[in-house]
């Protein structure tokens, strides 16, 4: 890349398209139809499956016509084309965070770096895009561990990353059974989630149908004081402690949720 924003061969950077000044206002209509021909564009016309579907086909209708003279004048023409989209795309992503559609820009950002992962400045955007993201919409609750899977702290989406954090201490009590030297009977401790330390915050996601009916829950998954989750089903979010039944543990811990999260009503 020289120092005029451009890459060896012509292709505008993105930190360049970033430097533009928007000279439209973006409506959310506009911006979502743009954004699906984008996928669509580059889907169907840069794909080297595509590419070569079309000329698997040319080869067998028929041979071709054009002189080398005509086929290097469309092979420019295509360069020129994706150069074209390039920019224009980069562009709308930029115009989509300045209207606040930060997960339509992050979609355009992906459908460049599937087109060409060599873009300046696009693997960049789209990591600072995803903390972005991850950072708003904050929920913060505190939890009794004394609850258990009572209540439900949130609605989560399918694929789509939710950001658990917590602070805070408590006091872990099984119970106040006397033991004698065989310590806890064997089934005493049944009902703790396998492969989650023993007092750790652990996330529980029940699936919701469209219809509201509830289906089988995932296995518990450890959080401790902080992890990024990615539902595999859309449906309510639970936390607790990983403690058997019965357990008589006290205090509360401070949680703060983020990404893709809503009411959990």
């Amino acid at each position: 890349m020289d120092g005029s924003g451009y890459d060896a061969v012509g292709v505008p950077s993105f930190q360049e398209c970033l430097m533009r000044k928007m000279t439209t206002t973006v409506q959310f209509s506009v911006v979502t139809l743009a954004g699906f021909t984008v996928a669509l564009f580059v889907s169907l016309v840069f794909s080297t499956e595509s590419f070569g579907q079309l000329g698997k086909k040319a080869k067998k209708d028929s041979k071709p016509t054009a002189s080398p003279a005509e086929l290097q004048k469309l092979k420019i023409r295509v360069r020129q084309t994706q150069q074209d989209f390039i920019e224009e795309t980069a562009q709308l992503a930029v115009d989509f965070e300045q209207a606040g559609l930060l997960e339509e820009s992050r979609k355009l950002l992906q459908a460049l770096q599937r087109l060409d992962g060599e873009i300046p400045g696009v693997k960049e955007k789209l990591k600072a895009l995803g903390e972005t993201i991850m950072t708003e919409n904050p929920r913060e609750l505190s939890l009794d561990v004394s609850q258990g899977w009572n209540t439900p702290v949130a609605r989560v989406i399918k694929g789509k990353p939710v950001r658990i954090q917590a602070i805070g201490k408590y006091r872990f009590q099984v119970s106040a059974t006397v033991l004698g030297p065989e310590g806890f009977p064997g089934n005493d401790f049944r009902g703790l989630a396998k492969n989650v330390r023993v007092g750790a915050l652990t996330a529980l996601i029940v699936p919701i149908d469209a219809k509201g009916k509830a289906g089988k829950p995932d296995d518990p998954v450890e959080i401790g004081a902080g992890r990024e989750i990615t539902p595999q089903a859309s449906g309510l979010l639970f936390l607790a402690v990983n403690a058997p039944p019965g357990h008589r543990s006290t205090g509360k811990l401070d949680v703060l949720l983020s990404g893709y999260v809503q009411s959990p009503r």
